[in-house]
């Protein structure tokens, strides 16, 4: 398996489903950090709201990343919690954001995580894909307001 990408510096791998998320097994990548598959659309936050769409958490897209401290999945991960934190903290529900929210907050969290923005073009494509063939209401992110 090649893991150069000449144009991102982080490992990343992305992955029809979660259930069929390579390398198998994980093992290492190239930064020494283990090799995670990551949901870029939160995984928990999809089950409890796209679930009436016919969402299933092992059969939506995923990347393989990279976890360890200052490492992107790690990154991501602390970002999500703090974000769940706040919100119970503040009394709102759990996974109480919308679609538009998540989505957003998927574009920062992997810009915070030093992803070029051609590789977070390719992980909200992949998202979107998901959505569309769910057949969720949503709109694209401009990905220009953030970079």
């Amino acid at each position: 398996m090649n893991f150069e990408n000449l144009k991102e510096t982080n490992f990343i791998l992305f992955n029809k489903t979660h259930e069929e998320a390579l390398p198998r097994p994980r093992g290492r990548g190239p930064n020494g950090g283990k090799l995670e598959s990551h949901h870029g659309l939160q995984g928990l936050w999809a089950k409890e709201n796209l679930e009436q769409y016919g969402y299933k958490y092992n059969k939506a897209p995923t990347v393989t990343i990279e976890t360890n401290k200052k490492l992107p999945h790690t990154e991501i991960t602390n970002r999500q919690n703090e974000r769940r934190d706040a919100r119970v903290a503040e009394k709102l529900g759990k996974w109480s954001t919308t679609l538009q929210q998540e989505l957003q907050n998927t574009l920062k969290d992997f810009k915070a995580a030093g992803f070029t923005r051609e590789t977070i073009e390719k992980v909200m494509e992949q998202q979107y894909k998901m959505l569309e063939k769910l057949k969720v209401p949503f709109e694209r992110i401009d990905l220009d307001e953030y970079f």
